[in-house]
This record gives structure tokens, C-alpha cells and sequence, in this order.
């Protein structure tokens, strides 16, 4: 499907929707930044404990967005669920965080990542993939990114 709609696109217009949607998805389940820091603007309670304004909470972005009580099909690759209204906005997936502390280049990082993936799949099919994942089935929590290999062959 990626690659299909790769071929059809034009580059230029970075109307990618599903490559888009393969990027942001793979962002959940491997977040480049491990970690989100925010500080409370009012006292805040949390489990019975009080907390005063100005307290820094760190937020582990691989179990938030992982967490199978709150994220179904938590570890399963399923880049459909960017494209239901509202998806961009919903606090359990924030491969770019939301509000004031959210990525300001979020949208040129979507733009390039998605086109690059494009230009290589009009030219090209992955072969070969190591380590081989089943993206039907939960992928591992986490992958050494020297271990990646990916085999291309012309089309």
C-alpha cells in the first residue's frame, strides 16, 4: 500500500497520507526522544499525594504510548489509527508531545521522512530485513538501531 501509494504521489505535493501515517506510527512504537519533562502549573494531587506548583514530571514516552490498558493493539504496527479524526490530538499517541511542549518542526520532520520513504519505494523494493518482525503480530519493545538492515532491489 505505502509503496502504491509512493508510485502514485507526486513528491512535491507531500500528500502522502499513508507513508505519513507509517512514520508517525513507527515514531509510537520506536520515539526517537525516550522521555517527555513537563512542570505542573498548579498543585496537583496524584495518588493521594500533593504535589505544588512547579514540579517536574517526567513522562516515559515508550510506556505511554505502549501501555495496553490505554493503547489497543499497544505493540502491533497499525498505522490506520493516524488516520481516524482525531488521532493528532490524542495524549496516548505523542511521537511529537502536544500542547506548548510539542516538536515544532513536527510537521517538516513528517514531510521529509514521508518523501524520502517515497523516492526509495518508487524505485525500489525492501528485501531481506534483519531483524525479520512480524508486523501482524507485537513487535519487541526495542530495537538497537546498528542491528537494522534493510536489502533493496530495483523495480
Amino acid at each position: 500500500m505505502a509503496a502504491a501509494e509512493a508510485r502514485a504521489a507526486d513528491a512535491a505535493s507531500g500528500e502522502l497520507p499513508r507513508l505519513r501515517a507509517c512514520v508517525q506510527e513507527s515514531l509510537r512504537l520506536y520515539p526517537v526522544v525516550p522521555d517527555l519533562i513537563r512542570v505542573t502549573r498548579d498543585e496537583t494531587e496524584w495518588r493521594g499525594v500533593r504535589h505544588p506548583a512547579g514540579t517536574a514530571v517526567l513522562l516515559p514516552v515508550l510506556f505511554h504510548q505502549r501501555d495496553p490498558d490505554h493503547m489497543p493493539a499497544a505493540h502491533v504496527f497499525v498505522p490506520g489509527r493516524w488516520s481516524s479524526q482525531g488521532a493528532g490530538q490524542d495524549i496516548r499517541m505523542s511521537p511529537f508531545s502536544h500542547g506548548a511542549g510539542r516538536c515544532p518542526g513536527d510537521q517538516l520532520g513528517l514531510l521529509v521522512v514521508a518523501a524520502f520513504c517515497a523516492e526509495v519505494l518508487r524505485g525500489h523494493r525492501v528485501r531481506d530485513g534483519r531483524p525479520a518482525l512480524d508486523p501482524m503480530g507485537p513487535l519487541p519493545v526495542t530495537l538497537d538501531p546498528r542491528g537494522i538492515r534493510l536489502g533493496l532491489a530495483r523495480r
